[in-house]
């Protein structure tokens, strides 16, 4: 390791001890959801490590979507581990998860190993190791994302809900009140960033620790976009025709197998139990894309900031379209959902808002979203 980047992480494990002690037991588990880490898989050959960086990331959003768990960070995990000073390479031992297990204080650990395309996950409950599942990965596009599932249904008991990539009602009734309700979504076709010529603060960027609203950029600046980086671009980018502007996520071969990049919508209010409609048009030139609308309730705890709404949300729902892929012009794809806590929660904790999610990963290049619409269609 590189010098500063020990230097580094050497003080993150020294501001890390000085909120988690080694050994302390966690305190979400007394106030919250149980705290999970899922540790970077570990590929047995160099060929696997692709597989296992793509599987790593699967299993921690998985485990991220329905609020039953208090994910920490992977890139914490990381600067966990190189603050240890643990190489991370064939063979890591039940000791070495352990050791890292103390360190981040965590409730439960996901660990993982990968060799060839089969998949093992080791399910630590404290430090002690309380279940191990295997699976072979499928090559195609779909059965990767269902084994995987099916694995984590297996070790943690987590349930998951699917959707057809285009679920819209045909009914001529729900189309007609679609075309009449207003557009939930600030700024839907990003003309407002455009004409400020500023940022969308209306959206927000995430990738590891970068968060920042997408710069409006010219076509010309746009064509210059450094890798890994969102922006709000006319629409020339992608059609000489085309008039407007859209916004546009670039992504490196390194980042679109890892993290991927994201950007997401501010907050939508909604009503638990009503019926929407989402529908965005999109052009992919390579990437894979993955739209979430996830869904948040107001459940402060002790960590929240009083003078910080986002920080009381809790994201308690989630609704997916499945991936979609290159195309050679603008496309549309949507899906009408409503949003619900699970019956449980339902009445303590209901549905108050939404955020649009469009992700890009899996192949590097450009991906690109315009006529953003979220409308309530339910009967009154």
């Amino acid at each position: 390791m590189p010098m500063h980047q020990r230097r580094m992480a050497v003080l993150f494990l020294i501001i890390l001890g000085l909120a988690i002690p080694l050994g302390r037991q966690n305190v979400y588990a007394a106030s919250g959801p149980p705290s999970l880490a899922v540790l970077p898989f570990v590929p047995a050959t160099h060929d696997a490590k692709n597989l296992a960086q793509r599987m790593r990331f699967a299993v921690a959003k998985k485990l991220s979507r329905d609020g039953h768990y208090k994910r920490i960070d992977d890139h914490d995990v990381n600067m966990m581990i190189d603050a240890l000073q643990m190489p991370w390479t064939p063979p890591v031992t039940t000791a070495d998860i352990q050791t890292v297990i103390k360190s981040l204080a965590t409730d439960q650990t996901v660990a993982g190993f990968v060799k060839g395309r089969r998949l093992t996950l080791e399910l630590f409950i404290g430090t002690k190791l309380a279940k191990t599942v295997s699976a072979t990965i499928p090559p195609n596009n779909t059965s990767p994302r269902l084994t995987v599932e099916h694995m984590l249904t297996d070790l943690c008991h987590v349930q998951f809900h699917h959707v057809r990539s285009w679920q819209i009602d045909p009914s001529a009734a729900l189309k007609k009140l679609f075309e009449a309700r207003p557009n939930l979504v600030k700024d839907p076709d990003f003309s407002q960033a455009g004409k400020s010529g500023f940022r969308a603060v209306n959206w927000d960027v995430f990738l590891m620790k970068q968060d920042y609203h997408p710069p409006v950029l010219t076509k010309q600046a746009a064509r210059a976009l450094a890798a890994n980086h969102a922006a709000i671009v006319p629409q020339t980018v992608v059609s000489p025709r085309d008039k407007g502007y859209c916004l546009m996520l670039r992504t490196d071969l390194g980042i679109a197998q890892s993290n991927g990049l994201a950007c997401e919508s501010t907050w939508i209010p909604v009503v638990q139990g009503d019926r929407y409609r989402f529908i965005v048009q999109y052009h992919s030139n390579a990437p894979r894309i993955r739209i979430f609308i996830n869904g948040f309730a107001y459940s402060p705890d002790q960590f929240s900031n009083a003078n910080n709404l986002t920080s009381q949300r809790r994201e308690i729902y989630r609704c997916q379209v499945l991936p979609v892929t290159k195309n050679t012009g603008w496309s549309q794809t949507g899906i009408d959902f409503t949003p619900e806590s699970i019956k449980a929660m339902r009445k303590k904790f209901p549905i108050r808002w939404v955020r649009i999610d469009f992700y890009s990963y899996l192949n590097a290049g450009d991906a690109f979203f315009r006529d953003v619409q979220l409308k309530d269609i339910t009967p009154r």
